[in-house]
């Protein structure tokens, strides 16, 4: 019988990967199975397309969800071994990020909605009422254009709440996000009917709140809408919906995942080059790097739709990705 031939790794974590195996060896540990799963992981950064030479958030976050082949504890097995590389690479002087070792639930996919939850959602959002006589009616008014740029333009949630009115400009048909993540500022750019809805919300809620500077106005005085709020009100939407026992149910991230996934979609629908746009999308969202934006793309099944019908492009863009790895 011949031996098997020594499996090379090529990933952006293969000397690091390298060098734990020769460190537990070395140290009278066997290390053959934890070598399989970290096999599997090197296959996974370059299916992926993670590149950094070290474990982020976004590939330990991408490694955590649980396979519809496996039980919680084979999860946590995985993940754990994940964590013992970034162990290693801290112990390197190297920042890496530090997975939480258990889980005892599983880890949700990320929620995207369909046209039928948007419509749905929407539908209930104009039709909710007041539960408040002093503010419910304004606050009511402010989560209506809320939502609408979460989904509108992946906005994260503390984004919009932190604007004023000197973000906004019409004739330049702009936003200016300040101090985001990062502590980074960034211009998106808005179509019309997101123009025309927030000239229209502009003049509501001057009238209502002429003394406050913020976009959207708290309850407190000079105080922004708080996140708790939204979150409140954007829980009692969903709620409303027939979508309500979904057993993913959606946050208003959800709406930044849609965004993306939406966006991508559209293009390769499109035959455009979708390739060509992402470093654009990447700005939009505010990421430092291109695979920070398909992190949102990887994990969702909604996207598969797309990709088996747009092979030749999804191939250079989303690496193909097999059932048992997502």
């Amino acid at each position: 019988m011949k031996p098997r031939r020594p499996y090379v790794f090529t990933s952006s974590l293969a000397p690091h990967i390298t060098g734990l195996i020769e460190e537990k060896r070395a140290a009278g540990f066997a290390y053959n199975s934890a070598s399989d799963v970290l096999k599997e992981l090197d296959t996974f950064c370059l299916q992926n397309d993670f590149s950094e030479a070290t474990v982020t958030k976004e590939l330990a976050d991408a490694w955590s969800i649980q396979r519809e082949s496996e039980g919680i504890s084979a999860r946590n097995i995985r993940v754990g071994i994940l964590r013992q590389i970034s162990k290693y690479i801290n112990s390197l002087g190297i920042d890496a990020y530090l997975p939480s070792h258990n889980q005892s639930t599983e880890t949700k996919e990320a929620h995207v909605f369909t046209e039928e939850e948007r419509n749905a959602f929407f539908e209930k959002l104009n039709s909710l009422t007041p539960v408040s006589r002093s503010y419910g009616e304004r606050l009511l008014e402010e989560c209506r254009v809320l939502f609408r740029l979460y989904y509108c333009c992946g906005m994260r949630l503390a984004e919009p709440l932190e604007m004023t009115w000197e973000c906004f400009d019409p004739d330049a048909m702009t936003l200016r996000i300040l101090h985001s993540k990062g502590d980074k500022d960034r211009l998106i750019w808005i179509l019309d009917d997101m123009v025309s809805m927030l000239k229209s919300y502009r003049n509501y809620i001057r009238k209502a709140c002429p003394d406050s500077e913020w976009m959207f106005p708290g309850t407190r005085n000079g105080k922004h809408l708080n996140e708790v709020t939204v979150r409140a009100y954007f829980l009692r939407v969903w709620n409303s919906t027939e979508f309500a026992g979904n057993s993913n149910p959606p946050t208003i991230k959800s709406f930044r995942h849609t965004f993306v996934v939406d966006r991508l979609n559209m293009w390769m629908s499109d035959g455009a080059d979708a390739e060509e746009r992402l470093p654009y999308l990447s700005k939009h969202l505010g990421h430092s790097r291109i695979d920070e934006s398909l992190y949102y793309y990887h994990q969702v099944e909604e996207s598969r739709k797309i990709i088996r019908l747009r092979d030749t492009t999804s191939g250079r863009v989303i690496p193909e990705v097999n059932d048992n790895e997502e």
